[in-house]
């Protein structure tokens, strides 16, 4: 009976969409229900008190209402512990309880953000490996540290577990916190390197299905099961966390820092997040939606809405690092509003400078607003009042408003439903029937420098090794022709990509700097291991253009010196490149030498984008284990 009047709100702002053109337009500025949330990175927490004061006070002028301190990272606390060793930077300090005291005069949450199974950092493993280093993960070469520069917990060992809710837990019990905020709650990811082959945790799962890991293959039905019985290590473990968490205090929000793509999540960190939601273990996400480029965030956010609905809330994380003024910022909370989502959590505070709280201030954060997840049936009666009293002089923002209202009812009505245990469904991975051979080549030397400018006039092209693509990632037959050229000399690997494209006047080619994904333009995408190692490798990236791309395995940050251009006719497209074997780190090849490599391409030009690729990986092109050999001669 009590939300009859807002039955008939309902009812009266549906009609009025029929006659209002202005009904359905974009989302107004205002909003009165949104969560706010920041990482407070420990790089950038004050060590005291006055300081500390003034730092929450600048997070409250721009009105963020969720902050997230950084208090478990690389192996220590930031806040002193029974448990674990205190960062020096922190000795003699509690930020934590600092924090707590300042944000919740001014009426803001504290979810103190904590890594989980990620405890070590490049050249220091942290306390707890220094005190437990049989507790470490390795990958499958038998290395420790990860080529992300990380220290792992390995999942499967039962005392670290213990250990980690047990610090868990002091810190929940200790302090007055309103949240509890994972993050790391993942294996490290699995390309190209992957986790976790220690003894312990080969020994377990060869107990249970009779085939040590490591003589798994990849492309065969064993690595299904191989891959759910790690991923149930972190599901069963944020499943204890939930439980335990909110046994000893029952209002405590519980949420997580996940992948943003949910099957990448799953396939590469084992991280089922939308299980976890399925199941109610967690109370909201901020799915980690970083980029400079608003259309890579805007599929981003799409996909994360299209995984687990309206069934929890979500704060997506927008990456301030990644953006170099406010106006992106301001454009991706815009999207994000757009796209229903119930708040923003923006990573982090050492990147929040002057101009963005200013901008955030005077912009979509200039009115307080009440947090979502707290209370949500108050904050639904709240949207539908005022929804009701908007609905005749501003249809529009009586739309915002109930469109805020039906997902968090959405939320609460899957929230209160009886839906027992929810099965993991089937991960993402692809096992063909047949998998086909990885193809072989051979690079001849020539002793003639073509000039690069997407012709292939020059005579050493025409005597160049002529490769074909047949086959699209997943092993179907490549629906168009594309021929890749290979040849080399003391300086420079040549590679010409000739690609048939009956589309040509449909061929995407949108990105126009360096660095930008020229993967979601018709392109093509080359890996190099010039080391033989399958699991440390260059990409290389160049649309019809000429844009590059270029990373070492997933750093984005490596520059390689290499020359590119492309030319586009009516019945397709070239590609010209030349890339020093200086730039590689490599010496020239010597006759007799192989390389492990993949030359693929991206057509976007069909309504669905096709990926065809030389050695077919069967899912990704970042799969070494895939790569094809090239002799030099």
């Amino acid at each position: 009976m009590m939300y009859r009047p807002y039955i008939l709100a309902v009812v009266i702002i549906l009609v009025a969409s029929l006659f209002s053109p202005v009904f359905c337009q974009d989302v107004p500025p205002e909003k009165i229900v949104e969560g706010r949330g920041i990482w407070l990175d420990a790089s950038s927490m004050p060590t005291d008190d006055d300081a500390m004061s003034a730092y929450i006070e600048a997070l409250d002028k721009a009105n963020f209402n969720v902050l997230m301190p950084e208090v478990i990272r690389r192996g220590f606390t930031t806040y002193p512990s029974k448990l674990d060793e205190q960062d020096p930077r922190f000795k003699g300090y509690d930020p934590l309880a600092a924090i707590i005291r300042e944000a919740h005069k001014r009426g803001m949450e504290v979810h103190p953000w904590v890594w989980v199974f990620r405890q070590g950092y490049t050249n220091n493993e942290g306390p707890i490996f220094t005190a437990h280093p049989e507790w470490m993960a390795v990958n499958k070469w038998g290395e420790k540290l990860s080529a992300n520069g990380g220290y792992w917990v390995c999942p499967s060992n039962e005392s670290a577990r213990d250990y980690l809710i047990s610090l868990i837990k002091e810190l929940v019990s200790n302090y007055d916190v309103d949240g509890l905020h994972l993050d790391y709650v993942r294996f490290e990811n699995q390309f190209p390197t992957p986790y976790c082959y220690d003894q312990s945790c080969r020994n377990k799962f060869k107990a249970e299905h009779g085939i040590d890991p490591i003589e798994i293959d990849p492309l065969s039905e064993m690595q299904v099961t191989w891959h759910l019985w790690r991923e149930d290590l972190i599901n069963t473990f944020v499943k204890r966390v939930s439980k335990e968490v909110h046994a000893l205090k029952p209002d405590i929000k519980i949420s997580a820092a996940v992948a943003s793509m949910p099957e990448q999540a799953r396939s590469s960190m084992m991280q089922d997040w939308p299980h976890w939601v399925d199941n109610k273990w967690i109370d909201f996400l901020t799915p980690m939606s970083y980029s400079a480029n608003n259309e890579t965030f805007k599929k981003m956010i799409d996909l994360e809405s299209e995984a687990v609905g309206d069934r929890t809330i979500l704060m997506p994380g927008i990456g301030l690092h990644t953006h170099k003024t406010p106006d992106q910022t301001l454009e991706q909370i815009d999207y994000s509003r757009q796209a229903k989502m119930q708040g923003v959590t923006l990573f982090a505070s050492v990147y929040l400078k002057e101009p963005w709280q200013d901008a955030l201030a005077t912009g979509p954060f200039s009115s307080k607003a009440e947090i979502p997840f707290r209370n949500p049936a108050d904050r639904v009666a709240e949207l539908l009042d005022a929804a009701l009293k908007a609905v005749e002089t501003n249809p529009k923002i009586a739309s915002s408003y109930l469109k805020d209202a039906g997902s968090l009812l959405g939320y609460l009505a899957y929230q209160a439903a009886d839906v027992g245990y929810v099965k993991p469904t089937r991960p993402p991975i692809f096992i063909p029937p047949v998998v086909l051979p990885m193809p072989e080549a051979v690079v001849h030397r020539t002793n003639t420098m073509p000039t690069i400018d997407g012709r292939l006039d020059e005579t050493m092209w025409a005597s160049a090794e002529s490769i074909r693509i047949l086959h699209t990632n997943m092993g179907e037959s490549a629906p168009v022709v594309t021929d890749v050229k290979l040849a080399y000399d003391d300086t420079n690997i040549y590679i010409a990509y000739i690609a048939e494209e009956p589309k040509a006047s449909e061929i995407k080619r949108t990105t126009d700097k360096r660095d930008g994904p020229t993967f979601y333009d018709d392109s093509a995408e080359i890996f190099l291991d010039p080391w033989n190692k399958r699991r440390e490798y260059y990409q290389l990236a160049v649309n019809t253009i000429g844009t590059q791309f270029d990373a070492k395995v997933n750093n984005a940050s490596v520059n390689l010196q290499w020359l590119s251009a492309g030319t586009v006719s009516e019945d397709g497209w070239i590609i010209e490149i030349a890339i020093p074997f200086s730039s590689l780190g490599v010496f020239t090849p010597q006759s007799g030498d192989t390389w492990n490599v993949n030359f693929a391409r991206n057509r976007w030009v069909e309504a669905e984008v096709q990926y065809l690729a030389w050695s077919v990986p069967y899912g990704g092109f970042h799969r070494p284990e895939r790569f094809a050999v090239i002799t030099f001669k």
